[in-house]
Order: structure tokens, then C-alpha cells, then sequence
């Protein structure tokens, strides 16, 4: 990338450009090409493929969030700014909303294998442009969120839906065939567990045991609840052995969803993002083991471990792109109803 290139990502994009050593920048800007798109065309469009990452140089994009009874403008983005993340950090490759150029436009493109081949290499880089999307994403989320909420507001005051009890899915009623916990299988075997978890094959020794020493393994009774939706939350939780419940209640269904979450799955990731709050309700149903890291064992491993570091941002980039294409949908369906 030719120095111009470089001074205008360093100015544009300093809050990342100034964590980055002078190497990892190269490293970055040459996985990247430059390309210029004039006003009124559509960068990327919904429920479509998409390839490719972009980061605002200069100009302007809307961003709509579509569905077959129209669109709604959510947002208005510009230099400094991310767009196209969501599609790859989501595992689903497709847009959750579309782009139009309101302007001419100056972009640094990223492909998506390049975005992948940067964030499973060594050193700061990854750990560096994880956190930067956490921090966009987390920005990006509350805006969704708020304006969510206000179609929401808007739709109940007119008239247009009503508060009841939210339906259920009756996923209790199945605690009979809930599975069960093995207590001494599971403490026995713990330290064997970790290395079992997708994401750890790289780990050193050294990181293996940090992650060991720093989580709490716990037998919770049957009934216990780890987080509530809404609610601000201090800890990251893994199932060693048995199952939770995740509830999730729909403000715009007015419904509430249930799913079970099993050995080796993680929940209340978003608690390390700063100022989320949980969008789930999760309790035990039967006795389980379950691991816990705290938000300020998390910062501290930050800080030792880069290896830790990239691994648990990476599950938390990926479970905002979600929610942030959940809310999308809710939107959506808003509305529809409202048009």
C-alpha cells in the first residue's frame, strides 16, 4: 500500500492504527486493496453472498435493512467505519442488510480469507483488530437495540399489538430426558476437557494452564440461574458436563424461545463487551458443571495471553454479529407490521 494509502487509514482509523506496531500495519493494508465506488450503487445487498470486508476511507453509505415489503433506513455511516463484517463473523456469508454508495466513495477492501488468514495468525494483530470490532459491533448493537425499542414503543402506543404473557415452548416439561451430570467425570477430567474446546489446538502449555488456573469449575443445583435477559452480566460460562436452559423472550412476538445448550458451549459472552446487557435468561434445570471466568480474570488474561485473548474476542465478535443480525430481523418485522 503506498505511504499516501497509509497516512489516510492512519488518520481515518487511528483508534487502530495507533495499537498497531509499524510491521502489523503493513501487514494489514497489504492484505487489503483500494477501490473507488461512485454515488447511487449498491455495495452490497440483503440476504445475498458477500466476499468481502470494507473500511471507509472517504464519502458516505446508508445502510437498509430489507425484506419484501420494503426497506427501512437504520444507519448512516462514513470515514473510519466498518461495513460487511457481519456476514463473516456471523458464519452465515450472506448480508443481513444492504449498502448503498450516498456518495463517492473511497474503500479499503478486505476479502474475507484475508480477514480469516489475519485473525488466526500470531502476535497482537488479531487480538488488536478483534477488539476494534467488539467495540464497533457493541456501538452498532445499542444503536439497533434503541431504535428497536422505539418502533417498539410506537407500535404498542398506536394501538397495532398488545402486552400478554409471553407463549412458551413447554421445554421443561422435558426435564425427564434432561441430561444428566457426572461429577466425578467431569472434575477429574477437566484439565483433558480444555483441550478438547475448538479454537485451543494452538494453545502452548503455558496458555493451556492460564486458562485452567483462571476459570472456576462449579456443580450449580438445579434451579440455579446464571444470567438474566436484560441484565448486565459479569462472567463467561462454558458447560463441562450436563445442560442449561437458554430462554429468549421476544419483545415484538411477545413469545418466548428455548433452546438447550450442551457440553462445550459457551453463554453470556456479550457480559465482556462494554455496556451489553444479557439477551438471554439461563438456568440449570438439572444439576451441572459448569466453568466461569469473570470479566477481570478475562482482562487480566488479555494482558498475559494473546493466545487466550484472540480466542475468547473471537467468540465474542462472532456472537455480536449475531445479535446484531437477530435485531435486524426484529426491525424488520416491526416494520412490516407498521407499513
Amino acid at each position: 500500500m503506498s505511504p499516501e494509502i497509509t497516512g489516510e487509514f492512519t488518520q481515518k482509523f487511528h483508534s487502530l492504527a495507533a495499537e498497531l506496531s509499524a510491521s502489523d500495519l503493513d501487514r494489514f493494508l497489504h492484505a487489503a486493496s483500494l477501490i473507488e465506488v461512485p454515488a447511487g450503487r449498491k455495495l452490497i445487498k440483503a440476504r445475498m453472498p458477500v466476499d468481502s470486508i470494507y473500511m471507509i476511507l472517504s464519502g458516505s453509505l446508508d445502510i437498509f435493512a430489507e425484506n419484501k415489503g420494503g426497506a427501512i433506513k437504520v444507519s448512516e455511516i462514513g470515514p473510519g467505519e466498518w461495513v460487511g463484517e457481519i456476514s463473516v463473523l456471523s458464519g452465515d456469508g450472506r448480508a443481513s442488510a444492504s449498502v448503498s454508495t450516498a456518495t463517492d466513495v473511497r474503500l479499503l477492501r478486505l476479502r474475507h480469507q484475508a480477514f480469516e488468514d489475519l485473525i488466526i495468525g500470531e502476535g497482537e494483530l488479531p487480538v488488536l483488530v478483534l477488539q476494534h470490532l467488539v467495540l464497533l459491533m457493541s456501538g452498532r448493537l445499542s444503536g439497533l437495540v434503541e431504535m428497536l425499542l422505539k418502533l417498539t414503543r410506537e407500535r404498542s402506543v398506536a394501538g397495532r399489538g398488545s402486552e400478554t404473557e409471553p407463549a412458551g415452548v413447554g421445554g421443561r416439561d422435558q426435564v425427564a430426558y434432561w441430561p444428566e451430570c457426572r461429577l466425578a467425570d467431569a472434575s477429574a477430567s477437566f484439565r483433558g476437557f480444555l483441550h478438547t474446546l475448538p479454537g485451543v489446538e494452538n494453545f502452548s502449555a503455558t496458555d493451556l494452564e492460564k486458562l485452567y488456573n483462571a476459570v472456576k469449575l462449579t456443580l450449580y443445583p438445579a434451579g440455579h440461574v446464571f444470567t438474566l435477559q436484560g441484565q448486565r452480566g459479569d462472567s463467561i460460562f462454558l458447560v463441562v458436563d450436563g445442560a442449561v436452559s437458554q430462554r429468549i423472550h421476544n419483545p415484538v412476538a411477545n413469545t418466548v424461545s428455548e433452546t438447550v445448550l450442551n457440553v462445550g458451549e459457551w453463554f453470556a459472552l456479550t457480559s465482556l463487551a462494554k455496556g451489553q446487557p444479557e439477551f438471554s435468561t439461563v438456568s440449570a434445570i438439572k444439576p451441572v458443571f459448569v466453568a466461569s471466568l469473570t470479566r477481570d480474570e478475562f482482562n487480566r488474561l488479555f494482558d498475559e495471553s494473546s493466545a487466550i485473548a484472540r480466542f475468547v474476542l473471537y467468540m465474542l465478535v462472532k456472537e455480536l454479529a449475531r445479535k446484531v443480525q437477530s435485531t435486524l430481523q426484529s426491525i424488520l418485522v416491526v416494520y412490516g407490521e407498521e407499513s
